[in-house]
């Protein structure tokens, strides 16, 4: 599974693959928000990528049947239809009749292996992990500069350096009182002239996330480029995690609003029960703040969510006198509750996707501040 990028980066990455592959390409934008990639070979071939950029797209069978009309007409030769979202059934359905590729992140990630392609995943990971902590910094007061962004794997590490001394400055700045400082004593300690006493080179509150930012940014971006390993956003310890995504099938219109956060696991222990899991496997524990946006009754099937490794799906792990779904997950109007299910994946599961094929319109969106936990109180009303 490859990461989510941004959408205008999802496209770019789909243009350099073909490219890499002998194509020349073209990318033209469309007024619904998606891309045509246009391909053109030295044998006459000519080549359609069918462009829907964000996590939150579901391609649908009318989406289908449309691109198979243009193809049709414009004599293309390879037509294919990518997306970071998700394919409805019926879209599936289409693409096997009528000879139509469909590449999600999972398929694009064996994509990428089978045709040695990692270097250029990697120019757009990299990237996209840099711009996101300099953005961070910035919002923290850092004064960081994008201007020389890296082109491949080779610029990282000076790049990081850079962002690091840049923090180690601000920090310095704020120790030695140049931007703040923190006030330690007490009103006793005031001077003749009405001032407090300051502590000498105390670190203010302020500057402790920078310290994290770095921590941050040496071990998700240098840690890569150098083979130091990258920290997984739910590591489950010494033994790491697997990292976790997840596909909305709707936007800001939404019916159901689920903010979630998961971790791995090898047993749960659920109100004094524990349960391990089977062997050769090892839990994803998923928790869900979900909110019925709609004014009805809505439902949220556990039995319609399921996790994805490596184009394999798995539906929820049953857990004998437990669970954490009220009854038939059913939801009132306006009703707001956390809920939790578990997946047995493979243990050397790296990577996995979180997806509901359910009906109504779903926007997932990860939530750190939600701890993964199993309790029974979820279950009650």
């Amino acid at each position: 599974m490859i990461p989510e990028l941004e959408p205008e980066e999802f496209v770019s990455f789909l243009a350099d693959l073909w490219s890499e592959r002998g194509w020349d390409v073209s990318v033209k934008e469309r007024a619904d928000e998606t891309r045509f990639v246009i391909g053109k070979r030295g044998d006459g071939k000519r080549g359609v990528i069918y462009v829907f950029p964000t996590t939150t797209a579901t391609v649908t069978e009318r989406h289908l049947k449309q691109f198979v009309r243009f193809c049709r007409k414009r004599s293309i030769d390879v037509a294919v239809v990518a997306t970071q979202g998700a394919f409805a059934e019926g879209a599936q359905r289409v693409a096997a009749q009528r000879s139509v590729h469909l590449l999600d992140r999972s398929k694009l990630a064996d994509t990428v292996e089978e045709g040695d392609l990692a270097a250029v995943l990697q120019r757009y990971t990299e990237t996209s992990r840099l711009e996101a902590v300099t953005g961070r910094l910035r919002d923290l007061g850092v004064p960081v500069s994008t201007d020389a962004l890296p082109d491949g794997i080779s610029g990282i590490v000076p790049t990081v350096a850079s962002l690091v001394a840049a923090a180690v400055a601000w920090v310095s700045a704020k120790i030695s009182g140049d931007v703040g400082v923190t006030y330690t004593g007490n009103d006793d300690d005031a001077d003749e002239s009405g001032g407090r006493s300051l502590a000498s080179r105390s670190v203010p509150l302020a500057a402790l996330p920078i310290v994290l930012v770095v921590a941050l940014v040496i071990g998700a971006m240098v840690g890569p480029a150098v083979g130091l390993g990258a920290v997984s956003p739910f590591g489950a310890g010494s033994d790491g995690g697997v990292e976790v995504s997840s596909v909305s099938t709707a936007g800001a219109n939404a019916t159901l609003d689920v903010y979630w956060n998961a971790r791995t696991t090898d047993s749960l222990t659920v109100n004094g029960t524990t349960y391990d899991a089977p062997e050769g496997q090892t839990f994803v524990l998923v928790r869900m703040n979900v909110t019925n946006g709609a004014d009805s009754p809505t439902q949220f099937d556990q039995t319609a969510l399921s996790i994805e490794v490596s184009g394999e799906r798995y539906g929820h792990q049953p857990l004998d006198g437990a669970t954490g779904f009220p009854s038939a997950g059913l939801f009132e109007p306006g009703e707001n509750r956390e809920v939790w299910t578990v997946f047995s994946v493979p243990a050397d599961t790296e990577s996995a996707t979180l997806l509901y094929e359910g009906d109504g319109g779903v926007r997932f969106e990860r939530s750190t501040s939600l701890t993964p936990e199993a309790t029974m109180a979820d279950t009650s009303g």
